[in-house]
């Protein structure tokens, strides 16, 4: 059995990252829900949470140019990353922005939708262990 080298680490480590940030993201939904439905002292878990899993698309843009994956992989990765820096500026300024703080659910709907993208786009890619 030969051992992964490093595109082939890269590219399974990419996956990996894209389904645990596609699950912290719905957690944090979930702890939204919690926070607003059941017991408002959530929030505060909801605040510490993100800054968890805040980096991973960065780290998976990383892993997508040294895994050789395609540029549009490689770009939608970045722009998972801005979508959170989107997510941290409309909690963050929220009283400064008005309706424009609302557009935090909704970043976060089309950062789940981006990362099972991502997740689905994998299974084109093969990963040779021989």
């Amino acid at each position: 059995m030969r051992e992964l080298n490093l595109a082939q680490f890269s590219r399974v480590l990419f996956f990996v990252l894209a389904l645990v940030f596609s699950v912290s993201v719905a957690l944090q939904v979930l702890i939204a829900g919690i926070a607003l439905f059941v017991n408002s002292g959530s929030w505060a878990a909801h605040v510490s949470f993100a800054r968890y899993f805040a980096f991973i698309p960065l780290i998976m843009a990383i892993m997508a140019w040294m895994a050789g994956l395609s540029r549009q992989v490689l770009w939608k990765s970045i722009g998972l990353f801005g979508m959170v820096i989107g997510m941290f500026l409309t909690a963050v300024f929220s009283s400064r922005i008005g309706f424009l703080s609302a557009f935090h659910p909704v970043i976060a709907m089309m950062l789940f939708w981006g990362s099972v993208d991502m997740i689905r786009s994998g299974k084109g890619f093969k990963i040779n262990v021989d």
